[in-house]
C-alpha cells in the first residue's frame, strides 16, 4: 500500500497541467484524477488520525483503570501504527509536521470532548470507533477502495 500511495502521489505531482495567465503568474489546474487522489489521501489521513486518538485515549483509560499491561501494549501498538500511517499520508500530501500535529491535537480534543474529559465515559468512543479502527488497521485496502468510490462520485 505504501508503494501504491507513493506512486499515486508522484503521478499527482508530475502530471499537473500548468497554465500562464495574463499577469505572467502560473495557475495550476488539477485533473479529476489528482483531485480524487488528494481526496483519498486526505480522508485516509483523517481516518488514521481518528484511530490514533481513539487508541491513545483507550490506552490511557486502561492504564488509569489498572488494566492488563499486555492489553495496554497492544492498544498502544495500534495507536503508533495509526499515527505512523497518518504522517505518511501527510508527507505524501506535502504537509509539515506542525500541520499534522495540529490535526492530531484537534482530534484528540474532539474525542475527549465527546466523553466530557471523563475516561469513565470511554464506552462512547468504544461504540463509535472500535470496529472501524480495527477494520482500518487490519484491511487498509478496503478503506482505500471505500474512499476511491466516494472520490469518483464527488469528482465526476
Amino acid at each position: 500500500m505504501k508503494k501504491f500511495l507513493k506512486i499515486l502521489a508522484l503521478s499527482f505531482l508530475i502530471s499537473k497541467p500548468i497554465l500562464a495567465d495574463s499577469s505572467n503568474e502560473f495557475i495550476v489546474v488539477e485533473t479529476k484524477e489528482e483531485k480524487r487522489a488528494k481526496y483519498v489521501l486526505s480522508n485516509m489521513q483523517n481516518d488514521y488520525i481518528t484511530c490514533y486518538s481513539f487508541y491513545k485515549i483507550g490506552a490511557e483509560y486502561i492504564r488509569k483503570s489498572n488494566g492488563d499491561s499486555d492489553i495496554i501494549k497492544g492498544v498502544e501498538k495500534s495507536s503508533n501504527t495509526s499515527l505512523k500511517l497518518a504522517h505518511e499520508m501527510g508527507e505524501i500530501m506535502g504537509m509539515t509536521n506542525k500541520e499534522m500535529s495540529v490535526k492530531v491535537e484537534s482530534e484528540v480534543k474532539n474525542q475527549l470532548n465527546q466523553i466530557d474529559n471523563d475516561f469513565n465515559n470511554s464506552s462512547v468512543l468504544l461504540k463509535k470507533y472500535a470496529q472501524p479502527c480495527k477494520n482500518l488497521i487490519e484491511s487498509k485496502k478496503n478503506r482505500i477502495s471505500f474512499w476511491e468510490k466516494k472520490a469518483v462520485d464527488k469528482f465526476k
